[in-house]
């Protein structure tokens, strides 16, 4: 059986200790900045430093996230961090913009990096990419199946870490600009503002509608599958909860610890003991398995209530009572819809109780609020958090050691222990002869014992000479500090050396000017497209969708076949790409004798067609500075920039560029795209156990928010959902400035739109100005994010 990494969250040096104290193997954590939790409490530099040598002491490794992208003016001050952990000792970083992964790999080869993922590797041919790139470790995206990890993790003899406890995210991680493009808050910033745990109402034109909320999944908890995770292969399994509390943290963790221990050294764990106090802890509506065994339905959903659930505890009866479906004790939180109390009395057979058990017939105080028929839930179950408050102490937690002593007279007292395979030895004052009362050995051994505010702790002392002596019990006791301070000075106070080189020159894959490049997924689109002169690149998705008014590969091949004067073709390849992997690279292989290239952001086709294609990078690429755009441009002829970046950030970017990039200047942007879809889960019944309606096929579906805006959903051909903004991006009267930055290819993206549509913004590049009697949105051009 291969070790196991148990990996748990840390948003303060309390969460650290709790998740140490209950046998955590790594600790990930943030500092002030460059963390895809900015609200949470993070450390500053000082704690930091702290927090690495408390883990340190333990043997506990720790890495630090800097898993958000990174503008051009905020690079310079990144590294600098990034020089701060590597010289504390910090074991690895976990990080998304690839551009700092490029100056890491310059400056500090020898830091280890770790692929977040919010770099939404979600295919072995990606993770290969990022392996030979220089990443130690991919963290592969929450969608894949046992399957899948094992493939990538075991037959690729790659290391992995996967998400095993924790709240999901409804979009692959990376790939969401929802919270983004409606409120200015980037979740690839770490600022997302969760807009999937809001409702919303699902309109068809033909169908009807459906309200919930639809975009909130369960948390993920997967302490059932321990055995068959371990046996995947993957190197690490990570617990979400960075804005958690401590005592969450070490309920998590030690529930972790004790099924891996179960697997591995066949300790006794009560699984069902523990799912339940991991429901008490937080859940939400229950918890799912996310996509470990391809349930990707209504069945990961919670779509009642958003929040903390809690446990049901039972149903108020016409007599005010409630029979027990949990314990209850005082002390603990209840919730009644979106109410609440605290347990402050219990009346069990008319008599005062302070706990209750299942089957109890109880009235539970103060019943002011909720009434008959009303379901009460425990939100907070106050024996569990006294219990685990205790595992918030520093130094709790002790690792034995054995000593061996020389209690010699005339010699001075020596006393010395291994650990990490190193032997550690002091030597303190002298051994007198007894002229009374010689010490003892157990009053020695009694002294030895001792433990402080410190990680150790003698368990077992062996005597090598014992000689009827005395010494000072003080002296014994101020050797013993001597050698558990040696032991944690070098193993805590370990600090790497700085090794800066010169940046690399990059091999730069030479590009020609494109203008403008249209994409189209429909037939009316294509025959706009193609009805126009001035149109000379069209990229067609061939793999978007099953309706009949799709485009498919034979119109991609008739296009070529008819011999359209000065077009080139290109195709689009999605983005997100799974099972369907090897499909899609034989159709590649198909049409590479009809096209001049494709455009794309998936890490796993790039690695394949890097050398035999011409290759547009997609804006899923995620690039928000030069760094990160000439680090993809060793693969890539021309790199798309995140649409995330406002003028100014791409003037910047582009100075002193030595690579081409592309600016997308219209069309819907896809804010998110899932695994889950809601048209079949909610429309078509989907679950674990139901085949998909293909209700997708049978309307046009629209997402309604909270504040009446419509958002289009649509589904590909491997039922992954859309949905994309509420109104296009619309920048054709900002073309000449973005020339003055020295672009020269602009994207065009007709996803929605009718023929009619199509024709409207051709009409507008070729005059060069929008339409005033339709609404756009400059999306961030202007105004940015934070």
């Amino acid at each position: 059986m291969n070790k196991i990494e148990l990996l748990a969250p840390a948003g303060s040096m309390e969460s650290l200790i709790a998740a140490i104290n209950n046998g955590a193997d790594a600790i990930y954590l943030g500092g002030n900045k460059f963390s895809a939790r900015a609200y949470a409490s993070n450390f500053d530099n000082e704690t930091m430093q702290k927090a690495v040598d408390y883990a340190h002491s333990y043997n506990v490794k720790v890495y630090v996230t800097m898993n958000t992208l990174l503008k051009q003016n905020e690079l310079r001050e990144a590294l600098k961090y990034v020089g701060y952990l590597y010289e504390i000792g910090v074991d690895a970083l976990i990080i998304q913009d690839v551009g700092l992964i490029s100056l890491i790999r310059d400056v500090y080869p020898e830091f280890e990096l770790h692929a977040s993922t919010q770099m939404t590797i979600h295919n072995a041919e990606g993770a290969l990419y990022f392996i030979e790139k220089g990443m130690q470790r991919i963290v592969l995206s929450r969608e894949l199946t046992l399957d899948e990890i094992k493939y990538i993790s075991k037959d690729l003899n790659i290391e992995t870490e996967i998400f095993v406890h924790g709240a999901l995210c409804v979009c692959y991680s990376g790939q969401c600009l929802m919270s983004s493009m409606i409120g200015g808050r980037s979740g690839n910033r770490g600022r997302c503002a969760q807009p999937c745990r809001m409702q919303y109402t699902l309109q068809g034109e033909t169908l009807g509608e459906r309200k919930g909320y639809l975009l909130s999944p369960k948390d993920t908890c997967l302490v059932e599958d321990i055995d068959s995770i371990i046996k995947s292969g993957t190197a690490s399994l990570k617990v979400e909860g960075r804005m958690k509390k401590p005592e969450y943290v070490a309920g998590v963790t030690r529930n972790y610890r004790r099924a891996i221990d179960k697997v591995i050294v066949n300790t006794k764990f009560d699984l069902h003991k523990g799912r339940n106090e991991l429901a008490q802890l937080f859940n939400r509506e229950g918890f799912a398995k996310a996509y470990l065994y391809k349930n990707v339905g209504k069945d990961m959903m919670s779509y009642n209530y958003p929040k903390n659930t809690g446990v049901f505890i039972g149903q108020v009866t016409n007599s005010g009572e409630v029979i027990l479906e949990e314990n209850v004790g005082l002390g603990d939180g209840i919730r009644f819809l979106d109410d609440g109390f605290t347990l402050s009395k219990i009346l069990k057979n008319n008599q005062e109780v302070k706990e209750a058990f299942i089957g109890d017939k109880v009235k539970l105080f103060p019943t002011g609020g909720y009434k008959k028929g009303y379901k009460l839930y425990k939100m907070s179950d106050k024996r569990l958090y006294d219990e685990l408050k205790e595992d918030l102490k520093p130094y709790k937690k002790k690792i034995n050691l054995v000593g061996e002593i020389e209690f010699k007279v005339n010699a001075p007292l020596c006393i010395k222990t291994k650990f990490n395979n190193k032997e550690y030895k002091v030597y303190g004052e002298i051994v007198e002869p007894a002229e009374n009362k010689p010490l003892t050995r157990e009053r020695v051994e009694e002294a030895l014992k001792k433990s402080g505010d410190i990680p150790y702790k003698f368990d077992k002392v062996f005597f090598d000479v014992f000689d009827d002596g005395f010494i000072r019990i003080a002296s014994i006791n101020n050797l013993r500090r001597d050698l558990f301070d040696k032991i944690l000075k070098e193993v805590s106070g370990y600090r790497r050396r700085r090794n800066e080189e010169v940046p690399k020159a990059k091999n730069i894959k030479s590009a020609e000017e494109l203008g403008y490049i249209y994409s189209c997924i429909t037939k009316e689109q294509l025959r706009a497209l193609v009805e126009e002169e001035t149109v000379k690149n069209i990229a067609l998705n061939v793999f978007f969708s099953r309706k009949n008014t799709a485009l498919n590969k034979e119109d991609l091949k008739n296009l070529y076949e008819q011999g359209i004067e000065n077009k080139n073709i290109y195709l689009n390849v999605p983005n997100i790409i799974k099972g369907e992997f090897n499909y899609i690279v034989k159709i590649i292989d198909e049409l590479t004798p009809y096209i001049k290239g494709i455009i794309t952001s998936n890490a796993g086709i790039i690695k394949l067609f890097k050398d035999k294609l011409f290759i547009i990078g997609d804006y899923k690429l995620n690039i928000f500075n030069k760094e990160a755009a000439e680090f993809y441009a060793e693969d890539v002829d021309i790199s798309s920039v995140s649409l995330e970046l406002n003028r100014k950030e791409i003037k910047e970017l582009m100075k002193d560029i030595n690579c081409k990039v592309a600016v997308n200047i219209y069309g819907k942007t896809e804010l998110m795209v899932s695994e889950y879809c809601p048209i079949g889960s909610t429309f078509g019944n989907k679950s674990a156990k139901k085949e998909c309606s293909k209700s997708c096929m049978k309307d046009t579906f629209t997402l309604i928010d909270r504040m009446n805006e419509s958002f289009s959903v649509l589904a590909d051909n491997s039922c992954r959902s859309y949905i994309l903004n509420s109104l296009a991006t619309n920048l054709i009267e900002e073309v000449e400035e973005l020339k003055s930055f020295n672009i020269s290819s602009f994207r065009v993206d007709f996803k929605d739109e009718c023929y009619e549509e199509v024709k409207e913004i051709l009409n507008q590049i070729s005059n060069k100005k929008k339409n005033e009697n339709v609404k756009y949105t400059k999306g961030h051009y202007r105004r940015g994010v934070e």
